[in-house]
């Protein structure tokens, strides 16, 4: 009776840690993470890890794992595909998940798009008892266990984007209590997750070497927002700010209710590596007993579209075509 009595305890605390995901600072460089809509949405193949230490100073704190793969087949949009890797740990308590991923990609019009993605999962959960402070020395209990069940998980996602918007919704562990055979389904929350953002470019003109007037971007503003709900905990909003240089260098500031301020920062070593990275600082009743949290994100573009004669043409006639309509416009104001 005394071991049950322990197992549910165990599994109440953890059910309470499970009920709302772990929001990243940088939620943006690592977007898969958020919503498997994301998998062929981009005409690379890529590749993240991201690691987290929530709340540093502060014993048994979380501390977040995760790795994935994405792409489109023959990197066209239209059928993407992922699989990825994550691993959550509190204290004596350690969840581990293995995904894979599907998405299909349509054209709404010329500018917008719209993603439709599922990602089924299988989840590990292990409690080592071993390693807990106890008041009763020589505890029985607790000698040489460890508690293990599993669950199986269900994820999906809408991706409506261009070049200038996005709206992500998505929904993680829809399967709950609907699976019985496991062990722990009866114990998963829906989660829902909502992500908007809209950018705007500064424009500049340049003159380059053959006299030729050409319009460049030099820096972008992103205002962007998340939206975490699960039952019975209230909405989490998440608000950021980037400001991009160059294409290279980012600068974010974030805020989220009824936890953090935050700072991201995130550079674009080449063209096929960016590092991120972002620290929270705490802002609720926790702040005293911690000095913040830290994330490092990894990207990398594994493969890319290669570059055909046709897609060669289509630039040169953009170009082309450009160019004659500032010329026409500018004639017209003289």
């Amino acid at each position: 009776m005394k071991k049950i009595l322990l197992i549910l305890l165990i599994l109440a605390v953890q059910n309470t840690f499970a009920q709302q995901q772990y929001t990243h600072t940088n939620f943006l460089l690592n977007d898969y993470f958020y919503n498997p809509a994301i998998a062929g949405s981009k005409n690379v193949h890529m590749s993240n890890v991201g690691f987290r230490k929530q709340w540093s100073g502060f014993e048994g704190a979380p501390l977040t794992l995760n790795a994935n793969f994405y792409g489109s087949y023959k990197n066209k949009m239209k059928h993407g595909y992922g699989a990825s890797i994550m691993s959550d740990k509190t204290g004596l308590m350690q969840k581990t998940g293995i995904y894979l991923n599907y998405a299909y990609h349509i054209d709404l019009n010329e500018n917008l798009r719209l993603g439709l993605g599922v990602q089924p999962g299988y989840l590990m959960y292990n409690v080592k008892l071993y390693n807990a402070q106890v008041a009763d020395i020589g505890d029985d209990v607790l000698t040489g266990n460890v508690l293990a069940t599993n669950a199986l998980d269900l994820s999906s996602g809408i991706n409506l984007y261009s070049d200038k918007f996005f709206v992500r919704l998505s929904m993680y562990q829809m399967l709950g209590d609907g699976i019985k055979f496991t062990g722990y389904n009866d114990a998963l929350s829906k989660h829902y997750t909502a992500i908007g953002g809209y950018t705007f470019k500064s424009k500049q003109k340049k003159i380059d070497s053959t006299q030729t007037q050409r319009i460049i971007e030099k820096f972008e503003f992103q205002p962007s927002i998340m939206l975490n709900y699960v039952n019975p905990i209230p909405t989490q909003v998440s608000f950021m700010f980037k400001t991009t240089y160059n294409d290279k260098i980012w600068l974010g500031i974030t805020y989220r209710t009824q936890d953090a301020l935050g700072l991201a920062l995130g550079v674009k070593v080449s063209d096929r590596f960016t590092i991120g990275y972002g620290f929270d600082y705490s802002m609720g009743s926790i702040k005293g007993y911690n000095t913040g949290s830290h994330e490092l994100t990894l990207s990398f573009v594994t493969t890319s579209k290669k570059i055909t004669l046709d897609d060669k043409d289509e630039e040169l006639n953009n170009s082309i075509f450009e160019n004659n309509k500032r010329k026409f416009n500018k004639k017209n104001k003289e």
